[in-house]
């Protein structure tokens, strides 16, 4: 597999389009078909820039300007993802609605933080060191315009199936939510500890 291939696999499988779909699910039924396409659009453009800022910057701008090691950026990412996963285990998707704040607020409220967390934004990262500039921001590019395709897709199989199967989309939808919430809280539950060790390890370092 190749460089870009391998960094864009990585990157997807981190940003999760599927379990996008899923904790989307509660706006997808208010809003409609047009209204959620904007809306997302305006969430991929926030998120993208952030993940083009990581990945053009590096550890520059965490270590460097903010002061923040990315140990400490992925042990939060994984408390926040923990925190999430658990309450779609214990409530399903309903919860989105409550996570999600207000209406007006939705485009930022998609973007942290179901796209922009500390999982995609260390992997960010991992795509500006491993690429070329122009390539990490066509990676990232395509990575983040796969999810919106997907997301859209999936949008548009849940309104035809509005009328007829709703009750029984929802059900396998809650079903698939709790599931993927186990697996999200074990990926934060990793992502805590190897962000504890990394600070662990800095610390050792200085002081040895």
């Amino acid at each position: 597999m190749s460089v870009p291939l391998k960094a864009l696999v990585g990157f997807l499988v981190i940003l999760n389009p599927f379990a996008l779909c899923l904790y989307l699910q509660e706006i997808m039924n208010v809003l409609g078909r047009k209204d959620f396409v904007l809306v997302l659009l305006r969430a991929c453009v926030i998120s993208l820039l952030v993940f083009w800022g990581f990945a053009l910057s590096g550890e520059r701008l965490l270590v460097d300007v903010l002061a923040i090691k990315p140990g400490a950026m992925r042990a939060f990412g994984g408390i926040v993802f923990l925190i999430i996963g658990y309450n779609y285990v214990a409530k399903g998707y309903k919860v989105a609605e409550t996570l999600r704040g207000s209406m007006d607020e939705l485009p930022s409220a998609i973007s942290l933080p179901f796209m922009i967390g500390g999982g995609t934004i260390t992997q960010s990262i991992l795509v500006g060191k491993a690429l070329s500039p122009g390539m990490a921001v066509t990676v990232l590019l395509i990575g983040v315009t796969v999810s919106f395709a997907v997301v859209v897709v999936f949008k548009g199989i849940r309104d035809h199936m509005r009328n007829r199967d709703d009750k029984i989309f929802d059900r396998y939808v809650n079903i698939m939510v709790r599931i993927n919430g186990l697996m999200i809280g074990a990926i934060s539950v990793d992502m805590v500890v190897s962000g504890v060790a990394q600070l662990w390890l800095g610390a050792t370092n200085v002081t040895q």
